[in-house]
């Protein structure tokens, strides 16, 4: 790290930074509000693309990865961190869960919690991620955590005993310039066509950034056998991800509804596919936010989230109706098939990119700016 500046250096730990995952987008916008506050900002990570941490105004620094899976890489990467900032004394530490810190953590997911939702069961004792976890967090050295969700926040003050005035909710943003209703609408014909989804058939979709079980795809091919049989031939099912197919294709062969679904590797203008969709459903298990939903109202496309969705707390005011229980498939395709009957899908899809209005990339970059400032 150059010493000319005299500003004041912040360090983000983060194991890995690639522009692909929500934990990466959101340390890059950490640098960027922690540079407008006037600091200068290294990424401590083993992974990464330095021109990316540029884009961003900050330094990328690898750490020496340690090479054998399970608990000890997590921890050595703890000590590396300590290691640099002792060389380098920040005068603030973010870490992202792997790193102790006497400033603020960053969580992106309830592991624990996670593991009851999606399989009954408790993890193993000496599972890597959560032996880090419960380190860091039962350590409590922290002045803040900050979590993405309501749910996260109650599943850390339960579980840790963490008191509520230490955590605070930091809602992800969406980039408006990317996502919004107009080009959603005019990518529609298009991606349609390419798709091969005829004008009158509704497309309902799952697009995630993978996990498959975690997003409960398997609950999504019951759906869509169980609305083919109510609506014989008026609809196609997307799936996009980065995932092994093959045992939900199995599944959708067995449900006789094979022909009717699409099958999609994450693709770059991902705000088409939103837009060619008429409907967006996540029925995951567990999602601690899922920006996708996001992405997905501010594109003008109606939703339908499970309440073990953190993004479908935005929705709990106003549009309570469009929040099921994950495993509850008979009431997802009541839900559908009334939805898909009514007239005014157009007219909910606008309400909710207007909903969605206030958690743009800016506006929670502002937010975040605001609580650097508080520390």
């Amino acid at each position: 790290m150059t010493e000319d500046s005299q500003a004041p250096l912040a360090v983000i730990a983060i194991r890995q930074v690639e522009k692909s995952t929500g934990a990466s987008r959101n340390a890059f916008e950490q640098a960027i509000a922690l540079k407008a506050l006037g600091y200068r900002v290294a990424i401590l990570a083993e992974r990464g693309r330095r021109e990316l941490a540029e884009a961003a105004g900050a330094e990328l620094v690898r750490l020496k990865r340690w090479p054998f899976k399970g608990p000890f890489r997590r921890f050595w990467f703890n000590r590396r961190v300590q290691a640099w900032c002792r060389r380098h004394r920040p005068a603030m530490l973010v870490s992202h869960g792997d790193v102790e810190t006497p400033d603020v953590v960053y969580m992106h997911n309830c592991v624990h919690l996670a593991s009851q939702r999606i399989h009954g069961r408790d993890l193993p004792p000496g599972h890597e991620v959560a032996a880090i976890h419960d380190h860091v967090l039962k350590g409590g050295k922290f002045r803040r955590l900050a979590v993405n969700s309501r749910m996260m926040a109650n599943d850390f003050r339960d579980r840790y005993g963490i008191d509520e005035s230490r955590i605070e909710i930091s809602y992800p943003g969406y980039d408006p310039e990317i996502f919004n209703l107009e080009r959603a609408t005019a990518g529609r014909p298009v991606r349609r066509r390419e798709l091969g989804i005829e004008n009158d058939t509704r497309l309902i979709g799952l697009i995630t950034s993978g996990n498959f079980t975690k997003r409960n795809v398997a609950g999504f091919v019951e759906m869509a056998a169980g609305l083919e049989q109510r609506l014989p031939g008026r609809c196609r099912f997307l799936v996009v991800g980065k995932d092994d197919f093959s045992p939900y294709q199995r599944q959708a062969e067995q449900a006789g509804v094979a022909e009717r679904f699409i099958w999609r590797t994450t693709v770059s203008d991902v705000e088409t596919l939103y837009g060619a969709l008429d409907i967006f459903v996540l029925p995951a298990h567990i999602e601690e936010f899922g920006r996708v939903s996001l992405e997905a109202m501010a594109c003008g496309t109606p939703v339908l989230l499970s309440s073990t969705t953190g993004a479908a707390e935005l929705l709990e005011a106003d549009h309570a109706d469009l929040i099921l229980e994950s495993r509850d498939t008979k009431a997802w395709v009541d839900r559908l098939e009334r939805m898909l009957e009514e007239p005014g899908l157009d007219s909910l899809g606008t309400a909710l990119s207007t909903l969605v209005d206030g958690y743009s990339y800016q506006s929670q970059t502002e937010k975040l700016k605001t609580s650097f400032r508080g520390l």
